[in-house]
């Protein structure tokens, strides 16, 4: 089970995604020099759903949520009675799988009251790839699948039947996909920091994978020789298969517009194994499925729910799943089909933060053609080779139910990056091997740059003597002043221990806060655990004066910083409040609301 079986709602919407960018720089930690500021280099770190609302979803397989339905125009929002959700990157150098940290999801009735509300699981985005073809940063895609734990159903909810029947197939957890894409990086432009996002909620089922769905991975392929497409998932639920094509389609700019080259794809099952993406079927062969039409109304968040026969229910029990095109003359071009031998390996819970010494676990999910692999062996390397500081074990073998767990252990790395703690490790993995032992990814759906499992390992620290305490913490807080700048103009300069003392409260409960906690201080979730009991030791030793009632004035330099980019933070806050406004207002479903902003840009 997943966000892609029923019941199941889709929103569409926008996000804010106010990154810093000034710690994008590896080569500026420790230089001296001054980091390159990239596209946002005052960013706070929110994430926050903006104008989000229902547009569709099934109350039962086979029966799509209509127009009418009480769900459809229920606001689909992030909590605003506690700190706003944030982004953060593993590391400097490691920047291709951004987490979102903190956030709670709400869905609201038109009169704003709360009808479920869920905690949201920290998760990095997956599958990354370029859906607008040479629009550089802004035509990226990426999705982010999770869970929401903690569920809870407000007294109205029972007024909503799909929102009944959610709380009745999976009361407590359910699963979450976000597609996101067309990230604005125009600074002072009204939608500055913020992109379009596509979304779907759905129940979730003990053993299932938090951060992906274990279904019948499609690999990227091609439309046309200039025209991708990404990676698609498809389940087989009861006598129908749902296809999630939300981060998979292409577009044909950055307005979210489907490219006409995607116009309406095919759905098939290929005659064999040895049916290859590219190749073009005879007339005749294959087995349709049906048509999936994405112009010249896209169904909601690229999901498509399509009929099986008791014959392609049993064809697709053997053979690939693929994406065709028709052709003129009656063949099928297939454009992108099923992983290899319907083999589909994933790592959950692949991103880690390690303390020297410490381990970290990770579960690997299979599946062949959408079923449990038991048995299977799965191999793993190191993308670091024999010098590796995270080790673990070169194979592990799937159990009864497709999983394996593998844990790696965390040596010191020795501070190799100087005022970069530790190193950014990452361990491939693929059912298959090559005939020298490399790990084969060739037709496994995984791609070596993105699919793996990464940690980045800390430095070992010894505490400090107390004499050499104030130093220490000074040498760790500098940093963060240069590459976090954020926190100077809004609130105190970290590296000036001085100016910090009269926030020693705020800097208490921040740096005390659990990592996932939203307010947890956003610019340290790479600073170890006991380089920050370092910090808090001193923190917990100065004198309880004064609270800080507000920040000092900033000095010449950092005043021209602020008068730069206060216009793209303000149009980014106004376009924040814009969308609250339309959505708290709203009884319409999110296409028109979006069709209204789009004239703004």
């Amino acid at each position: 089970m997943s966000h892609l079986d029923s019941p199941r709602v889709t929103f569409a919407g926008r996000f804010l995604s106010d990154v810093p960018t000034m710690n994008n720089d590896p080569s500026s930690f420790g230089s001296g020099g001054v980091p390159d500021p990239g596209w946002n280099p005052y960013g706070g770190g929110t994430f926050d759903l903006l104008g989000c609302v229902v547009d569709g979803g099934e109350s039962a397989p086979g029966a799509p949520l209509t127009a009418d339905d009480p769900a459809f125009g229920l606001v689909v929002a992030a909590t605003r009675d506690r700190a706003a959700a944030k982004l953060a990157d593993l590391d400097p150098e490691w920047q291709f799988s951004t987490e979102i940290w903190g956030l709670t999801v709400r869905l609201t009735g038109h009169g704003g009251e709360t009808l479920l509300s869920g905690r949201y699981r920290p998760a990095a985005f997956r599958d990354l790839w370029q859906r607008v073809p040479g629009d550089g940063f802004g035509g990226l895609g990426a999705s982010w699948i999770s869970v929401l734990e903690d569920v809870e159903y407000g007294p109205g909810a029972g007024s909503v039947p799909v929102l009944a029947a959610l709380r009745a197939a999976s009361p407590q957890r359910l699963s979450i996909g976000l597609n996101v894409f067309a990230i604005d990086a125009r600074r002072g432009g009204v939608t500055f920091a913020t992109g379009r996002l596509t979304g779907c909620i759905g129940p979730w089922r003990a053993g299932e994978p938090m951060s992906f769905v274990a279904g019948r991975r499609l690999d990227g392929g091609l439309l046309t020789e200039e025209v991708p497409i990404g990676a698609a998932v498809a389940v087989v639920t009861g006598d129908r298969l749902v296809l999630d094509l939300g981060n998979a389609y292409p577009l044909a700019d950055a307005t979210g517009t489907v490219h006409p080259e995607a116009a309406a794809i095919g759905v098939a099952v290929l005659p064999g194994e040895d049916v290859a993406a590219g190749d073009v079927l005879p007339p005749g062969a294959g087995l349709g499925l049906g048509t999936v039409s994405l112009l010249p109304d896209l169904p909601p968040a690229g999901v498509v729910s399509l009929p099986l026969t008791p014959e392609a229910a049993q064809a697709l029990a053997r053979r690939p799943l693929a994406l065709v095109i028709p052709r003129p003359d009656g063949g099928l071009l297939v454009v992108s089909r099923e992983v290899a031998d319907g083999l589909y390996v994933r790592a959950d819970d692949f991103v880690h933060r390690v303390e020297a010494g410490a381990s970290a676990t990770a579960t690997l999910h299979a599946r062949r053609r959408g079923a449990p692999a038991a048995g299977l062996t799965i191999h793993l390397a190191s993308a670091q080779g024999p010098g590796a500081v995270l080790t673990g074990p070169a194979t592990v073998e799937t159990g009864p139910g497709g999983t394996a767990t593998v844990t790696f252990s965390a040596g010191d790395p020795g501070n190799p990056r100087g005022a970069l703690d530790g190193v950014v490790e990452r361990a491939g993995y693929s059912p298959r091997v090559t005939e020298d032992g490399e790990l084969d990814l060739d037709g496994s759906g995984l791609d070596p740059s993105f699919d793996v499992i990464v940690a980045h390992v800390r430095d070992a620290h010894v505490p400090p003597a107390d004499e050499d305490l104030e130093r220490e913490v000074q040498r760790l807080l500098a940093p963060y002043a240069l590459h976090y700048p954020i926190m100077g103009e809004h609130l105190v300069n970290l590296g000036d221990l001085e100016a910090l003392k009269p926030w020693r409260a705020a800097m208490l409960l921040a740096l005390s806060r659990d990592i996932t906690d939203p307010n947890h201080m956003p610019v340290t979730r790479d600073l170890s655990e006991p380089k920050r009991a370092t910090i808090l030791r001193w923190l917990r030793g100065l004198p309880t004066g004064p609270r800080a009632m507000r920040r000092a004035v900033p000095g010449r330099a950092a005043q021209e910083s602020v008068a730069k980019t206060a216009a793209a933070h303000e149009s980014a806050e106004r376009v924040r409040r814009r969308f609250d406004r339309a959505a708290e207002g709203s009884d319409r479903p999110m296409p028109r609301t979006d069709r209204a902003a789009e004239g703004s840009d």
